[in-house]
């Protein structure tokens, strides 16, 4: 299966502040994002959210977002990507990876499309408790 770092989410508790150093002492220049259709409950406040785009595809690079205690549960997720901040992996065949979690009994989250256009993601702890995001492209 082949794979690749998709983004890397950090958690900003603000966002601004935290924009600002990767603008003027990194050069990054923040970018628009843009929600999908079947967008879930992410809230696309600059104070809440920011983009830093690698240019390579759509939402790929860096992602601040402010922690939201409650985010988990207003997308009926276990897990809860906007604490503690994750990194996220694009795979070509994320059902082969929850055959293998459910294979394993690692409990999962996995959603549709709900953050970033054209993905499907889905949320789960690796041994050491970290959250790692497994995303795929829609295909269709």
């Amino acid at each position: 299966m082949s794979w690749s770092i998709h983004h890397v989410n950090l958690e900003a508790r603000d966002v601004r502040k935290a924009a600002a150093f990767y603008s003027a002492i990194l050069g990054m220049a923040e970018a628009d994002w843009v929600f999908p259709k079947t967008r879930g409950y992410l809230p696309g406040d600059p104070d809440k959210l920011a983009l830093f785009g690698d240019g390579r595809q759509s939402h790929t690079g860096l992602h601040l977002i402010a922690p939201d205690p409650e985010f988990a549960e207003k997308n009926d997720l276990t897990h809860n990507p906007s604490v503690g901040g994750h990194v996220a992996i694009e795979v070509d065949d994320l059902q082969t990876v929850v055959h293998r979690l459910n294979a394993a009994g690692i409990r999962y989250s996995l959603t549709g499309e709900f953050a970033i256009p054209g993905m499907r993601h889905l949320y789960v702890e690796d041994p050491e408790g970290n959250l790692i995001e497994v995303n795929e492209r829609l295909r269709g």
